[in-house]
């Protein structure tokens, strides 16, 4: 049996898939290729940042949303989901009116990649942030907002078992890209929280839970653990460097 680790690059960033439990190389290659083009696909649908895909289309009024293929009709009505779901914390509509659901797509990729592993007996994948796992308990560590760029070797905020009862953790914040995160109520970037992560059985909802604490603060915390998630907020830094951070009371917590 073969233990695999490959990372891949689409979207603009970074994802490292490790497989377990495959009898060969070349069956791991071959899951590895499938992550890859869902992954690839996901960027041929949703890029903003190239005029040919369908979301571009949507977002210069070249088509509508009767042009538009199933997959980004789904990732839409999710967002919509999400919005009502954190009280208008998760809002993917700009200030100048177009359609940006960014902040899911990545986690939908995910998702959408994770379906062609069905005989992987066990895996994971970790999305800049985010990770997803199946197959048995993995220990996975929650960035420090002070590490910028690839925290790979790097000191971690906390460390967390997934796989188990939680499959996914999704971590957000303006750690790295500074203010992109808007609270919908002020219309200025968000400054409740350093950095918010989400556990949970579905990393595209623990991705959207976390971008709305960022951008809506504590009570949209409230709301996440009403819906069952779990949650860890870096409510601040430390004067002599560090932060404080809490969490609800089921954060997977390593032992």
């Amino acid at each position: 049996m073969t233990s695999t680790t490959r990372r891949l690059r689409a979207m603009a960033m970074a994802f490292d898939v490790t497989l377990d439990g495959l009898a060969s190389e070349a069956a791991a290659t071959s899951a590895i290729d499938a992550v890859h083009r869902e992954l690839m696909r996901a960027d041929d649908l949703f890029s903003l940042f190239r005029p040919d895909t369908p979301m571009s289309a949507l977002a210069t009024g070249a088509a509508g949303l009767e042009d538009m293929p199933d997959e980004v009709l789904e990732v839409l009505r999710l967002c919509e989901a999400y919005r009502h779901a954190t009280g208008g914390a998760f809002d993917i509509k700009r200030a100048d009116g177009v359609l940006d659901p960014t902040g899911v797509v990545k986690t939908w990729a995910v998702s959408q990649a994770a379906t062609r592993l069905g005989n992987v007996p066990s895996w994971l994948i970790a999305a800049s942030g985010d990770v997803l796992a199946h197959g048995g308990e993995r220990r996975v560590g929650i960035a420090d907002p002070a590490v910028k760029g690839d925290p790979a070797g790097s000191k971690v905020l906390d460390v967390v078992t997934i796989g188990g009862a939680f499959t996914a953790v999704a971590t957000s914040g303006s750690a790295q890209v500074a203010d992109h995160i808007w609270d919908p109520v002020t219309g200025k970037p968000a400054r409740h929280f350093v950095q918010a992560s989400v556990a949970g059985n579905d990393i595209v909802e623990c991705d959207a839970w976390a971008t709305a604490i960022c951008a809506g603060g504590a009570p949209v915390v409230e709301r996440a653990a009403a819906a069952g998630l779990e949650v860890l907020i870096v409510t601040s830094g430390r004067s002599q460097g560090g932060y404080e951070a809490v969490s609800t009371p089921g954060w997977p917590r390593a032992s």
